[in-house]
Order: structure tokens, then C-alpha cells, then sequence
């Protein structure tokens, strides 16, 4: 009988661990695929920022605006305000991303997916 309750409970911990590692791995999945999304018009600056871990004011500053962590508009909105092709400013922010991560790889600045 006692043997049956160490079997339950083993399984249970068996179970309990396999859940952990499968959501473990599914948000790891969902992380990868956002830092690789191309950059497109509907996104906006801390949406961009966090899902490719960078500081936003980097972001901010590459788009020509103050650093305003309240500013949500999406980039394809702020490149038709400011009068230029939202390619030209989705170019901006993907160089500052991509020199962003050349001074800090991923996993060395202490970001957590």
C-alpha cells in the first residue's frame, strides 16, 4: 500500500515536471519567433523593444521622437505624421536593432525571455 502512494506521488512529480518543461519551451518558441518577426507598419515602439529586447529610448530616438514609454502609435502612423515612407523609418529601427545587438548579444545584457 505504502509503495502504491510513492508510485502516485513519483507520477504525479513525473507529470508535474513534463507540464513545466512543455510551457517552458512553448513560451521559449513564441519568444524566438517575435525577436525574428520582420518589422512591420502596425507595431509600435515598446511592442518593437520588447519583443526584440532593446531599450525603447534607442527606438524612440532612431524614429526622431522624444522618449515617451506612453507613446503606443503604431510606426506606420508616426512615418505618415512626420511625412516620410514607413519603409524608411522600419529601416531605421532595424538598424538600431541590429547594432543594439551587435554591443549587446542576446543573454550577455541579463534580458530574460
Amino acid at each position: 500500500m505504502l509503495a502504491r502512494h510513492w508510485l502516485i506521488i513519483a507520477l504525479i512529480g513525473a507529470l508535474a515536471a513534463t507540464g513545466l518543461m512543455t510551457v517552458h519551451t512553448v513560451r521559449h518558441a513564441i519568444h524566438m519567433r517575435r525577436a525574428t518577426e520582420p518589422l512591420r507598419p502596425w507595431m509600435s515602439i515598446p511592442y518593437i523593444a520588447r519583443s526584440h529586447h532593446i531599450p525603447a529610448h534607442d527606438l524612440y530616438q532612431a524614429a526622431g521622437l522624444p522618449p515617451d514609454r506612453r507613446d503606443r502609435r503604431p510606426i506606420g502612423r508616426i512615418a505618415r505624421q512626420q511625412g516620410r515612407p514607413v519603409d524608411e523609418l522600419i529601416g531605421r529601427l532595424e538598424t538600431t536593432i541590429a547594432r543594439d545587438r551587435a554591443h549587446h548579444p542576446p543573454g550577455i545584457s541579463g534580458d530574460v525571455p
